[in-house]
């Protein structure tokens, strides 16, 4: 049984800032992650996808958006490497293509087992993302077996999709971006809101984020 004194779950953005504040303070961690280094990026987004955020917010423990268009989105590929980048970067010391399979109490903190044998420590941080599963409400199972249902982390292109029109349920940043592409495409598209408010993305001719960052709302 291998032992440390910390296992973070998790190569994501979240486990990796983890891990530089360890090193940091000089405590003993692995950082255990099923896949590669921001493996949800890699497997569970869709490809046009853009992060809400203005690249000038991209930041991380130690680093900022060192690019030539801070007022830009991030692509995919481009969360991907910067999160790879920043991996080598801090030195994180990342077992990839390990599966956590349980995690258990000990008399000494946990045990952590894996595909890859069990590890032994005193603390465990789980960042693994807030939002790894998708919620399919209970209708779902109602809906006629000829219609397409696809998740959000199962889609990745309006190609994908058979012909004829598509609904898309859920009016966050997520179902508009994927409403706009469908749309684009040459599909009739229903975009299904419920209790959502949306600010104007640009005030002034700045984006709002910039806005809220000026006055100390977003930081």
């Amino acid at each position: 049984m291998a032992r440390t004194t910390t296992v973070v779950i998790g190569a994501g953005h979240s486990g990796l800032a983890m891990s530089r504040h360890l090193t940091e303070r000089a405590i003993d961690h692995v950082v255990l992650e099923r896949g590669e280094v921001a493996n949800s990026w890699r497997t569970q987004r869709w490809d046009s996808l853009r992060l809400l955020t203005p690249n000038w917010m991209t930041r991380l423990p130690g680093y900022r958006y060192r690019g030539d268009d801070p007022d830009g989105y991030l692509t995919v590929p481009e969360v991907v490497e910067l999160i790879a980048t920043y991996a080598k970067e801090v030195a994180a010391p990342v077992q990839a293509g390990t599966t956590v399979t349980a995690v258990r109490p000990d008399p000494v903190g946990f045990t952590v087992d894996t595909d890859r044998g069990p590890w032994r420590a005193r603390t465990v941080v789980l960042a693994s993302g807030a939002h790894t599963a998708a919620s399919v409400p209970a209708v779902a199972e109602g809906v006629p077996d000829g219609i397409t249902q696809v998740a959000l982390d199962a889609y990745r292109n309006p190609a994908q999709l058979p012909e004829g029109g598509v609904l898309v349920v859920g009016a966050a940043a997520s179902g508009v971006q994927i409403a706009e592409e469908v749309h684009r495409s040459g599909r009739p598209v229903t975009l299904a809101v419920g209790e959502h408010v949306r600010m104007p993305r640009t005030y002034r001719g700045r984006d709002i984020l910039a806005w809220m960052d000026a006055t100390g709302i977003s930081s």
